[in-house]
C-alpha cells in the first residue's frame, strides 16, 4: 500500500493566529505554525491546507467538518479536541498527544500517524483509506462501526481498546498488542501478524473467549 506525502511548498509563509481569528469558514493556506496555541477553538468548516504545524494546541477544540490537506503535524497536542465528520488527506501526524480525541465521522486518505498517544481516542464511523499508524498507543481507544479496510497497524498497543461492527477485510495489523482488547470478531477479514508467540497467543485468546470458547490445558480436565 502506497500512502501519498503531504504536499507543502518548500518555503512557508509564518503564521501566528489566535482563537480570536479564526470563524466559520476560515482558511489557512500554506504557512508554518509554530508553538501556535488555539486550544479550545471552535468553529466550522475550517480549512487548512498546505501547512506545517509544530509544537501547536489544538487541545479541547471543537471543529465541525474540519478539512485538512497536505499538512505535517509535529509534536502537536490535540487531546479532547472533537473534529466531527472532519476530511483529512494527504497529512502527517508525528510525535503527537490525540489523549481522548474524538473524529465521529471522519474521513481519513493517505494519512500516517506515527509515534503519538491516542489513548481512549474515538474512531466511530469513521473511514481510513491508505492509513498507516506505527508505533502508536491506542489504550482503551474506539472504533466501533469505522471502516478499517484501508487501514495498517505496525506495532500499536491496543489494549482495551472496542473494535465492534467494525469492517476491516483487507486491514493490516502487525506486532501488535491486544491486551483486553474487545470486539474481536468483527476484525474478520483482516490480516493479523506477530513475531511475538506471547502476543499471537494474546490475540488467539481474546478471540476465542469473545465466541464463548474457553482455552485449557488437558491437565486441567482430569476427571471431567
Amino acid at each position: 500500500m502506497k500512502i501519498a506525502v503531504p504536499r507543502l511548498r518548500a518555503q512557508l509563509d509564518p503564521a501566528s493566529p489566535t482563537p480570536d481569528d479564526l470563524d466559520d469558514e476560515a482558511r489557512l493556506l500554506e504557512l508554518a505554525l509554530t508553538d501556535v496555541d488555539l486550544t479550545d477553538l471552535e468553529a466550522e468548516h475550517v480549512e487548512l491546507s498546505g501547512c506545517r504545524l509544530t509544537r501547536c494546541k489544538l487541545a479541547g477544540s471543537d471543529l465541525d467538518k474540519l478539512i485538512l490537506v497536505d499538512s505535517e503535524l509535529d509534536r502537536c497536542d490535540l487531546a479532547n479536541a472533537r473534529w466531527a465528520d472532519a476530511a483529512l488527506t494527504r497529512v502527517a501526524v508525528a510525535s503527537s498527544r490525540l489523549t481522548g480525541f474524538a473524529g465521529p465521522g471522519a474521513s481519513f486518505q493517505h494519512v500516517t500517524v506515527r509515534d503519538t498517544v491516542l489513548d481512549f481516542a474515538s474512531f466511530r464511523f469513521a473511514r481510513f483509506v491508505k492509513v498507516e499508524f506505527s508505533d502508536c498507543r491506542l489504550q482503551s481507544a474506539d472504533f466501533v462501526s469505522a471502516d478499517l479496510t484501508g487501514a495498517v497497524f505496525r506495532r500499536c498497543d491496543f489494549t482495551g481498546a472496542e473494535f465492534s461492527q467494525v469492517k476491516a477485510r483487507g486491514a493490516v495489523f502487525v506486532d501488535c498488542t491486544w491486551d483486553a482488547a474487545r470486539g474481536l470478531t468483527a476484525l474478520a477479514g483482516a490480516t493479523v501478524a506477530a513475531a511475538s508467540p506471547i502476543d499471537t497467543l494474546t490475540f488467539t485468546s481474546a478471540v476465542t473467549a469473545a465466541t464463548g470458547i474457553t482455552l485449557a490445558h488437558p491437565d486441567d480436565l482430569d476427571g471431567a
